[in-house]
């Protein structure tokens, strides 16, 4: 081989790795530029993000957004409910108290609203109206008299045909709701055997018999 062959291929290698270095050079300062450019544009997304979410045009969009038309409600029984968009948080125990009263046959169902709303009012537990009109009058079925309206037994003394009497459904329900609140539950009596002994004294010595059939009401109701 020739001194000029040699010096061809030598130098023939030494283009080809500097050429081969180059690119690795290249491609590594691509690399090294990628991660803090991204970086930076991440942040300048999220403030034009931030910065149009704040914006009153955006909010104005927001508020003239159109709600969702129904969504779907289970119960813990396994009942599907399909509700309206105008349905609120805690209107699902309406609709727990009204299938349970429907289900009965009672007239007090179309007044599901009232005995929650009344309940919320005084602070007691929803559940505990219906289960106490179950016991004490089959939710209104079984009254002395249909026009008093007195689904909770009040004043009803054995031997007697009439007791308390009210102008409708939502004036007794009201009216029980404040009863159960000053009479019991601001005395400290909740717990249900405390007031079935108040409520109903005999039913002591039959082994709670009212306190059972108002909690087993009041269990079904979920």
């Amino acid at each position: 081989m020739s001194l000029f062959q040699f010096v061809l291929i030598n130098s023939v290698d030494t283009t080809s790795t500097l050429c081969h270095y180059d690119s690795m050079f290249r491609k590594s300062l691509l690399l090294i530029a990628w991660f803090p450019l991204t970086f930076f544009l991440l942040i300048i997304n999220l403030y034009v993000l931030t910065a149009y979410a704040n914006s009153p045009h955006a909010q104005q969009l927001n508020a003239n957004a159109p709600l969702p038309t129904s969504f779907q409600l289970t119960a813990a029984g396994g009942t599907s409910q399909v509700l309206s968009a105008s349905v609120i948080a805690g209107d699902s125990r309406v609709l727990l108290i009204e299938s349970f009263l429907r289900k009965h046959k009672s007239p007090m169902a179309p007044f599901a609203d009232a005995i929650v709303s009344e309940a919320d009012r005084f602070a007691i537990d929803f559940r505990l109206i219906p289960a106490i009109a179950m016991c004490e009058s089959n939710a209104g079925k079984r009254m002395p008299k249909k026009d008093e309206f007195n689904f909770a037994g009040i004043a009803v003394y054995t031997g007697q045909n009439h007791g308390k009497a009210f102008e409708s459904w939502p004036q007794s329900i009201a009216w029980v709701a404040e009863y159960i609140k000053v009479h019991y539950y601001d005395r400290g009596y909740i717990d249900l055997y405390d007031i079935g002994a108040i409520w109903a004294p005999p039913s002591v010595g039959t082994g709670y018999s009212w306190t059972n059939c108002v909690k087993s009401f009041q269990d079904a109701i979920i």
